[in-house]
């Protein structure tokens, strides 16, 4: 019977401090706010007011949808016995690739704008780690994790 012991286990998942019943109370009391000044200002005779904190509201309400939409993306990597299982969620898609973790290669690159770019590669494929989720720090962290279990430090 095989076993599947985990070697390593890696979550990475984006901050998400206001709950969805948060930012509705929060889209409300905005749109409450914002309707009440259009409605008096419109009232007084500046009617284009209204229209334009109509645009600002939609505006508003489609960025939290966006937030909350990403509310659940994550970035999986997972390293047991021979193989490097990566899984991104982004939204509704869920990408998964495999690795073979003795091949497994962890590149740290430099970016012009003092960025830099976590990659594992293995045999002409290459999976960006952490790019929206992780600050430098964290992925010179994880990297140096990485090197120690792929590859030929394997």
């Amino acid at each position: 019977m095989a076993s599947n012991v985990v070697d390593f286990s890696f979550i990475a998942r984006p901050n998400c401090s206001l709950s969805t019943r948060g930012m509705l109370s929060l889209v409300a009391l905005i749109t409450l706010v914002s309707l009440t000044i259009a409605v008096v200002f419109t009232i007084m005779g500046a009617w284009l007011i209204l229209p334009f904190a109509g645009l600002e509201l939609a505006a508003l309400a489609y960025a939290f949808y966006f937030i909350h939409c990403h509310s659940h993306d994550y970035e999986s990597i997972r390293i047991e016995e021979d193989q490097v299982a990566i899984e991104k969620h982004d939204y509704k898609i869920t990408n998964r690739i495999i690795f073979q973790r003795y091949w497994a290669q962890v590149l740290l690159q430099d970016l012009p704008n003092g960025e830099q770019s976590l990659f594992l590669r293995s045999h002409g494929k290459k999976v960006q780690l952490g790019e929206s989720l992780m600050n430098n720090e964290q992925r010179q962290q994880l990297a140096r994790q990485l090197k120690q279990l792929v590859g030929s430090a394997y």
